[in-house]
């Protein structure tokens, strides 16, 4: 007989157990198959640019937000595919808004579209996401 016991969750975007993580609060509006969320980002997420947001931090929170949808749905799924597109420089210690859209769910592909803004509503980030189901025989 074997004993699973559960493990942390350690996700870098939405942890509060890792220490080193965005620690992203999303919430999911079951109506409109929304999830969102807001975040000030300290400096040590700073990418090549002086106060400016890695990149690759805004795509783990597009992800993020995007699989929240997946998680409220009860969908188990990986990241499959996810297309972003940088439209402006995110800054460092100011509000970035986040928000991601259920789009549809073919077989075992479910699709969402997220969106990062700033304070005064400049789009910053775009993505597509396309999420596979987990089978659970694997």
């Amino acid at each position: 007989m074997s004993t699973m016991r559960k493990q942390r969750n350690l996700s870098f975007g939405s942890s509060a157990d890792n220490e080193h993580g965005l620690k992203l609060e999303l919430n999911y509006d079951e109506d409109t198959k929304t999830a969102f969320g807001k975040i000030v980002l300290p400096s040590h997420f700073q990418g090549n640019q002086p106060n400016c947001v890695h990149p690759g931090v805004l795509s783990v929170m597009l992800d993020e937000v995007m699989m929240r949808i997946n998680s409220a749905m009860n969908l188990d799924v990986n990241t499959g595919e996810l297309t972003v597109r940088y439209l402006q420089l995110a800054k460092v210690e100011e509000e970035l808004y986040l928000r991601g859209y259920f789009v549809k769910k073919n077989r075992k592909v479910i699709e969402h579209r997220a969106e990062i803004e700033d304070d005064i509503g400049k789009i910053i980030a775009r993505a597509k996401g396309k999420y596979m189901e987990v089978d659970p025989l694997d």
